[in-house]
């Protein structure tokens, strides 16, 4: 292999057929990485890496050298013509009011431990926002990664023009609150639409005063809003993961807290497994947050063990010296992740 300098040249392009193995390479030290670093476990089975080798090249001849496909981005970055680093990007709005910005997930960013501190991992996050800026036609976009909190790539972020706006905690399956809290947890019903909907404001607020400007800003509550909450929680749940909305309730059956429970499977190059997720963590500002999270982390640990997972990720939570945030580490989680953020210039 040639020498790898700060004077070699660095091109970003879409990926093509014949590269699929190389590319596979990449994924693969990834997934490692993070296992390591108290992810997911990733396979090490030679023939899933064999097989992600063949969709990658499939991928690349649909692409046919543009690589936007649908609403995701996938970009290799080569250092004197051999493959370096990728990134895949999914393109996506959160929410309807024309200011809010579209959003850019940076997912899988990885360059070769041997053709790294050359400025490839600047490259393809350069690179990735101008087709993220393309696709937005003119209109705001933020690029967002999640990072692991063991992932020494935070230094990097922060040098990229990343900023914090959302933290992550997780906690087994097998979490059972103590016993004698006056709060209980339970599945939402059209009932509780109004309740909810009332929450969704103080939780707009919460993600606006910490900079995450992928969400809408705290919308009216009308009969309009209400009725589209009793629609959605009126529809029949027959599959363990299927989202669904839960809720705290205090002794007299009033809503005090909400969050939303899903369940997915993990594709290879994972190893088999089922990841669960708790999100949109919405309380009642008057009400201590470690009386309303530990019900809802219970209800949602009986849901992830339905489901098969062994642990639930709980997501879009404030900074780690806010309230909310301490009461999910009270509850046993630890510290998972966090998502940084940056606009797209």
């Amino acid at each position: 292999m040639a020498a790898v300098t700060s004077r070699s040249r660095i091109e970003v392009r879409a990926a093509r057929p014949g590269e699929g193995k190389r590319i596979a390479a990449l994924w693969r030290e990834l997934w490692i990485l993070h296992e390591g670093w108290g992810g997911y476990a990733s396979s090490h089975d030679d023939r899933v890496f064999d097989r992600l080798a063949l969709r990658l090249d499939e991928d690349a001849r649909v692409r046919a050298d543009y690589p936007v496909l649908g609403r995701h981005v996938h970009l290799v970055a080569t250092v004197n013509g051999e493959i370096a680093g990728q990134v895949e990007g999914w393109f996506d709005r959160h929410g309807f009011d024309p200011v809010t910005p579209a959003t850019c997930e940076v997912r899988s960013l990885v360059v070769s431990s041997l053709m790294r501190k050359v400025g490839v991992g600047e490259a393809l996050l350069d690179a990735l926002a101008k087709v993220a800026r393309d696709l937005a036609r003119g209109a705001r976009v933020v690029l967002v990664a999640e990072v692991l909190e063991p992932n020494p790539a935070h230094t990097f972020y922060a040098r990229m023009g990343f900023s914090p706006i959302s933290w992550s905690a997780f906690v087994s399956s097998r979490f059972r609150a103590s016993a004698g809290s006056e709060f209980s947890a339970r599945r939402a019903r059209p009932g509780d639409a109004l309740a909810i909907a009332m929450l969704e404001g103080p939780l707009a607020e919460r993600r606006r005063a910490a900079g995450d400007a992928r969400f809408d800003l705290p919308h009216a509550v009308d009969a309009t809003l209400v009725g589209a909450i009793a629609a959605h929680l009126g529809r029949s749940i027959r599959d363990p993961l299927d989202p669904t909305e839960i809720v705290t309730v205090d002794p007299q059956g009033a809503v005090r807290g909400t969050a939303s429970f899903g369940a997915t499977s993990l594709d290879p190059p994972f190893s088999p497994t089922r990841r669960a997720v708790l999100a949109r963590f919405a309380v009642d500002p008057a009400i201590p947050p470690s009386m309303l999270i530990a019900p809802l982390v219970e209800l949602a640990a009986e849901l992830a063990r339905s489901a098969g997972a062994p642990g639930i990720e709980l997501v879009d939570l404030s900074a780690p010296h806010t309230p909310l945030f301490r009461a999910t580490i009270s509850v046993g989680a630890r510290p998972w992740s966090r998502i940084v953020q940056r606009e797209a210039e």
